[in-house]
């Protein structure tokens, strides 16, 4: 940390180095997700409340979904740096790869801008198994790493024609 903070490189910022750009995702909806099956779920009363929530909230990302409703990626353009504002709970390679896309650039990014999604691994990981691209975690289907990352390339490279 204390490297980190010896290191910093500052730059001098003007209103013109000021950008705010969105692209609108449609995120694939993971193949577990039926609307009949999680109806069934949140009318059982014989569930936890937490089961019959969890149903609802699956239940709410569908229908969001099947209504075409899209989520905003953002890029925050601050002079030389690049923040990347993205949903649900991405997997660290997102920034890793929006770092290699443009090293001439100090790219970072946050996530949990719209949880709707839930964990969103990579595409690899889906067949990978474990919890965080379970059906119990993760509401996108695996073609969800190559929305995103189109998503992100278009965001990252809008600056460069301008």
């Amino acid at each position: 940390m204390k490297r980190a903070w010896d290191n910093v490189e500052r730059s001098s910022v003007s209103s013109s180095d000021l950008v705010w750009t969105t692209a609108p995702v449609a995120l694939p909806v993971a193949s577990h997700l039926h609307d009949s099956s999680l109806l069934e779920r949140i009318q059982d009363t014989g569930l936890k409340p937490q089961e019959r929530f969890a149903a609802a909230t699956n239940l709410a990302w569908l229908r969001r979904c099947a209504a075409g409703d899209t989520i905003s990626v953002a890029c925050l353009r601050l002079g030389p740096a690049r923040v990347l504002h993205l949903p649900g709970e991405l997997f660290v390679e997102y920034q890793l790869n929006a770092q290699k896309l443009r090293p001439d650039l100090f790219v970072a990014m946050a996530a949990y801008g719209d949880y709707g999604p839930g964990y969103i691994g990579t595409e690899i990981a889906y067949g990978q198994g474990g919890y965080e691209t379970s059906p119990r975690a993760s509401r996108v289907a695996p073609q969800v790493e190559g929305v995103l990352m189109n998503a992100i390339s278009r965001l990252l490279d809008a600056d460069q024609v301008e």
